[in-house]
């Protein structure tokens, strides 16, 4: 018997310094420093998330979609006093309007034929942090319950007789401009201030280009790893075209752009070829960027403002979703000369 016992203990050791080498290494994953980037608005971001850690009061992360909003949200959780308990995350927008309820807040068994009793995943949080991911798609019901849970700190179940007493912190994430959900009454005012505390904006990735170059290594270095393969880096030419694409999908489709890029190439470089057509393609309907990166070559003012121009219609038409009147307006231009615009620059398909 002592024998047995001294092996179950010996194994039960070892499973908690497992279990703690594995907390650790989760953490060292999610912290502000694995966001990556120089530019000053990344900075901020992360300066924004370790001031933010330490305290308990809720946070709301916007962005477009693909720019970090979870990163951040479990870089917040893994920084601070909760990072040994639960990091709940939901995707409001994934959830069937007849399940939200009960998916959420809990539900009784005997609510409704053959419904078990389950605990909602605000409850699965307890102790820890809840994430929200796209909160603008919530009903105005569950809007209404989850401002309960905020101000009461106690969950009630669909059927429950009584609440339940839950501490959670609550990162909440949009892609939605939620001061305009509330002027078309699709989210609740007193909600919305409940969570925007302290508000984190992910910048796009048109917004930090100069970043590009050094997320793109990042991610070379990890998927080349993960697939063993020998690639030293990026030719010139791929940097550029890397550069100046719009990146509608963001980090997400950069990434995503990197492991392609891996898997197909044949070299130890990743040249231009190896890229998507979408990117080559908008690289070469621009010949002013062409010349301007010929070596030796000096570019012109003209040159200069025509690159810029180009670039600044690429990422209005990107961020109004390709709608021209409100590009235009975004640029300062009348709706015509955006046009005239496009055209000139082959930017009209």
């Amino acid at each position: 018997n002592s024998v047995a016992l001294s092996e179950l203990e010996r194994r039960r050791q070892e499973l908690l310094e497992l279990n703690l080498h594995l907390r650790r290494e989760v953490e060292e994953r999610f912290t502000s420093k694995n966001i990556v980037g120089t530019s000053s608005k990344i900075q901020d971001v992360r300066s924004m998330i370790d001031r933010t850690a330490e305290s308990a009061v809720s946070v709301l992360v916007t962005g477009e979609n693909g720019t970090g909003k979870e990163l951040s949200a479990r870089a917040i959780h893994y920084q601070s006093q909760r990072r040994s308990k639960p990091f709940v995350a939901v995707n409001c927008a994934a959830l069937p309007e007849s399940l939200v309820e009960s998916e959420l807040f809990g539900i009784e068994k005997g609510v409704a034929t053959g419904v078990e009793r389950r605990v909602g995943r605000i409850e699965s949080a307890n102790g820890g942090t809840l994430f929200l991911d796209e909160i603008g798609d919530l009903s105005m019901t569950a809007q209404a319950k989850l401002l309960r849970v905020l101000q009461e700190r106690e969950v009630e179940w669909v059927g429950g007789r009584r609440p339940v007493p839950v501490d959670v912190r609550l990162i909440a994430a949009t892609n939605k401009d939620l001061k305009e959900e509330i002027k078309q009454n699709r989210f609740r005012q007193d909600l919305f201030f409940r969570l925007n505390v302290i508000h984190i904006r992910m910048p796009a990735l048109r917004e930090v280009r100069s970043d590009i170059p050094l997320l793109a290594t990042y991610f070379l270095r990890k998927h080349a790893k993960d697939l063993e393969r020998d690639i030293q880096g990026f030719s010139q030419n791929a940097v550029k075209a890397l550069m100046s694409y719009h990146w509608p999908g963001n980090i997400r489709e950069l990434e995503n752009e990197v492991k392609r890029a891996v898997v197909l190439t044949s070299g130890r470089e990743i040249q231009v070829e190896d890229l998507s057509d979408a990117i080559v393609e908008e690289r070469l309907a621009v010949p002013e960027l062409e010349s301007a990166m010929k070596s030796g070559e000096k570019q012109t003012l003209k040159d200069r403002v025509t690159t810029l121009e180009i670039q600044m219609i690429r990422d209005a038409m990107a961020q109004t979703d390709s709608d021209r009147r409100r590009a235009a307006k975004m640029l300062g231009l009348s709706h015509q000369g955006l046009l005239n615009k496009l055209k000139r620059y082959g930017l009209d398909n």
